[in-house]
């Protein structure tokens, strides 16, 4: 310990440096853990999880792609399959809707499912039954909502005030509370309510997410078939027409454990990526192994000096098992110190609010114990492995040699601590590259051409009351003087990969296609071309009408711009077959994870024939004009609606910032590994901080009989320099085809990206480099200005 301690009065800034770069190592190390954690018990909340399965199938309305959205009929086939205990369907469309308690006004989530209702994925209501639950008079409730809208959990036999589909008030019922569902978990909460069994029998509408729970030991592949067999029977079909079925329907259907859907990419919020949560770990693990090395070649830096020291121990009797213990143990000392800093930066982290954006889930030691103690083990192992190389190296030489000689500048330490350096050298300089990457397909996302302005566009959602003056909304807002247009429409184009979608028509002319609901001023809003026919008018919103997209057009090349959708073909029946009135642009209607090059999209105006459907154009969006103070505009437009409509609070979203949410996942991961970069990078920093510090020392004299030799200072601190080009040449050869394969594999994420710009590699090479030289120089210039004089007697 007196040893530690002289290294600490005689180098405290090489030694502060590395206790706070391993302290940082060990936050980091249990941060990304937590973030591995939260994205592998994915789900792993839902009751019976081993044995629960959603039903997917790929074809038909999903084209040449898997989807989740079935029809509820699919439930009813399912529980006749033997080895299906139970099954049941949840929509994954949340509608949210303003309801009454005594007199307060409150906006909840509405989820649709079938019975047995939210029993089947909590096993266990916290009170009452779902036995009643159903037809929108008696409902479930989550904890968080019923402590919302009555203050307290039990709220069991409570009542509230909703309105019918007819727009009239009635009175529901809670009859019973639910656990709250985790974040990291793909059930909604909020008031949940088991619709009629009349509605099972609707193959019409593909809308709903299946759950089945299997029996234990049964065979997925065989309720595979299963399901599959029993969907041809319901079309008329025998186990012998299959080979028609499979080349005619083209459908497959698979089942999903429900432990992996978040990571399928099949539905909306399946966003999970197993390649990142392995990065994720990797790093967790590899960030303390640099600071092991970076520790590690503090210590053998330090060798040197205590080298007479230790051997003049062994010469007064000490053994070499007690000294090689008591270097390991000062290395274990300091690691407890740098984990109480890791501790202590933990804590720092929690309590700022920005830094917890970085993050997803509950960071919290109570909630991850044993990752807790495994960080603490892990510190601490850290220490005491950093310490044995030295410990074996120090005595590994004849005492008498030892207090005779010099081993400040001993090849083989020299190139081992070298070694040691030119890993971390690897590292900074694939993590350069894939930063770089990350940040070109961040740029990419936000200034690629969307194919509408995306700019300058207000919007969000409206109550059941505003939606019934829409022309007064407009008319009100339009006279602000910054406003261009109002547009209504049910969803934003570029911020969600699920849009509704319809399968029309029969045979040859079958068609499948995304389907926008709106009104005649929502494509001018979004500043969508026409580049055949005409936009929507006024006058369609009497009759129904579409405007497709071009792609739309080229794939069911018998629609014709003037003539009725449906024109060549029976399947669509009379509603919704209106005239084609134009033709708009391609643009990007999903995020980049999708491919938006072939997907077929409909704008439509309901006509009155489709009044039954209700009102579908329930978000306005409002376009601004131009270099308009934004803030000033959301607070204006915010207050014209607030004032028509006094039944909830409104807040404006810009859509440029929500398309950013849209890929939160993706952006909350390139802030994670940028962290990691920094991290690295620091550490690495401080490694050659401290090995030039040490090096300078060891050959104080040498510097000194230079320049008294004629050797200029810049000379002295070429001599230094120098030293690192090899080793830093060298670790970029080996790491930019690693940067590479790294970046390439987190692009293959999105199916529009931006290329991996060649010139990105000779930049990182440079920055890395230029910052590992600007240490070096800083460091070695200290000396190289020094008294050469002092520097002798020194000696």
């Amino acid at each position: 310990m007196k040893s530690l301690l002289y290294m600490f009065r005689r180098y405290r800034l090489a030694t502060l440096l590395n206790l706070l770069g391993l302290g940082v190592a060990v936050a980091t190390f249990y941060l990304f853990m937590t973030q591995v954690i939260y994205n592998r018990t994915y789900n792993h909340n839902i009751h019976d999880h081993e044995h629960m399965y959603r039903l997917e199938i790929y074809g038909g309305l999903f084209g040449e792609d898997w989807g989740c959205n079935i029809c509820r009929p699919f439930v009813t086939l399912l529980k006749e399959i033997p080895q299906v205990k139970d099954a049941t369907y949840i929509s994954p469309y949340i509608n949210k809707t303003d309801v009454k308690v005594g007199n307060r006004t409150i906006t909840v989530p509405l989820i649709n499912m079938g019975k047995p209702g939210i029993e089947f994925f909590t096993g266990k209501l916290l009170s009452g039954s779902s036995k009643t639950c159903g037809d929108g008079h008696n409902v479930i409730v989550s904890r968080s909502t019923a402590e919302k809208m009555f203050g307290t959990a039990n709220a069991a036999g409570k009542t509230f005030e909703g309105e019918n589909g007819d727009g009239s008030k009635t009175t529901v019922t809670v009859v019973g509370v639910s656990e709250d569902m985790p974040d990291n978990c793909t059930l909604p909460n909020g008031v949940y309510i088991c619709e009629n069994e009349s509605v099972m029998n609707e193959y019409s509408e593909w809308s709903f997410n299946a759950y089945l729970l299997l029996d234990d030991g049964a065979n997925p592949k065989k309720v595979e078939r299963a399901t599959k067999l029993a969907y041809m029977k319901s079309m008329g079909l025998s186990e012998k027409d299959e080979k028609r079925f499979d080349k005619e329907v083209n459908m497959k259907i698979r089942i999903t454990p429900v432990d992996d859907i978040y990571f399928s990419g099949v539905g909306p919020n399946d966003r999970g990526n197993r390649n990142l949560v392995g990065v994720l770990t990797v790093a967790s693990v590899f960030v303390l192994f640099i600071a092991m090395l970076n520790l590690l070649n503090f210590s053998l830096s330090e060798i040197p000096m205590r080298m007479r020291g230790i051997n003049t121990r062994r010469v007064m009797g000490a053994s070499v098992g007690s000294l090689r213990l008591k270097m390991i143990m000062e290395n274990v000392m300091f690691a407890f110190v740098a984990l109480l800093i890791g501790i202590l930066l933990i804590v720092a982290f929690q309590r700022n609010e920005s830094c917890m954006k970085l993050v997803s889930g509950d960071i919290h030691f109570a909630s991850h114990i044993v990752l807790a103690a495994i960080m603490a083990v892990s510190a601490l192992v850290v220490g005491a492995l950093s310490a044995v190389i030295p410990a074996f190296y120090s005595t590994s030489f004849s005492p008498a040699m030892v207090l005779k000689g010099s081993f400040g500048l001993s090849p083989r330490g020299r190139q081992l601590r070298m070694a040691i350096m030119a890993v971390q050298f690897c590292l900074a300089f694939a993590l350069t590259i894939y930063i770089g990457v990350m940040s070109s397909q961040s740029s990419y996302i936000f200034n690629s051409d969307y194919g509408f302005n995306k700019n300058e566009v207000f919007y969000t959602g409206l109550s059941e009351e505003a939606q019934t003056k829409k022309d007064a909304v407009r008319a009100e807002l339009k006279k602000l003087p910054f406003v261009e247009s109002v547009g209504f429409a049910q969803n934003a184009i570029g911020t969600s990969d699920d849009y509704m979608g319809w399968g029309r028509g029969d045979n040859e002319h079958h068609m499948v296609f995304q389907v926008l609901p709106c009104d005649y001023e929502y494509l001018r809003t979004m500043q969508l071309k026409i580049i055949e026919g005409r936009d929507f008018r006024e006058s369609d919103m009497k009759t129904g009408a579409y405007v497709l997209n071009k792609t739309a057009m080229a794939q069911y090349k018998w629609l014709v711009v003037g003539d009725s959708i449906g024109r060549q073909n029976s399947g669509w029946g009379s509603q919704s077959n209106y005239n084609i009135v134009g033709v708009c642009n391609n643009f990007k209607l999903k995020s980049m994870r999708c491919d938006n090059s072939n997907v077929a999209v409909a704008f439509v105006i309901f006509g009155p024939d489709m009044a039954q459907w209700g009102d579908r154009c329930g978000q306005v969006f409002v376009r601004v004009a131009k270099n308009q103070d934004k803030i000033e505009a959301k607070r204006r437009i915010a207050e014209v609606l607030n004032r028509l409509d006094g039944s909830q609070k409104y807040e404006m979203w810009f859509l440029d910032d929500d398309l950013q949410q849209t890929y939160v996942e993706e952006f909350r991961f390139i802030s994670q590994v940028k962290l990691f970069a920094i991290i690295c990078i620091i550490i690495t920093i401080i490694g050659v901080f401290s090995l030039t510090m040490f090096e300078t020392e060891y050959r104080r004299k040498e510097i000194a009989i230079r320049k008294v030799m004629g050797s200029s200072i810049g000379s002295v601190v070429r001599l230094f320099a120098m030293r690192y080009a090899v080793p830093l040449v060298v670790a970029f050869i080996v790491s930019a085809p690693v940067g590479w394969w790294l970046s390439n594999g987190w692009l293959q994420s999105f199916a529009e990206h931006t290329p991996i710009h060649w010139w990105l590699f000779p930049m990182a090479f440079v920055l890395v480099s230029a910052v590992v030289i600007t240490t070096v120089v800083i460091q070695s210039w200290r000396v190289a200005t020094a008294n050469p004089v002092e520097s002798i007697k020194t000696e």
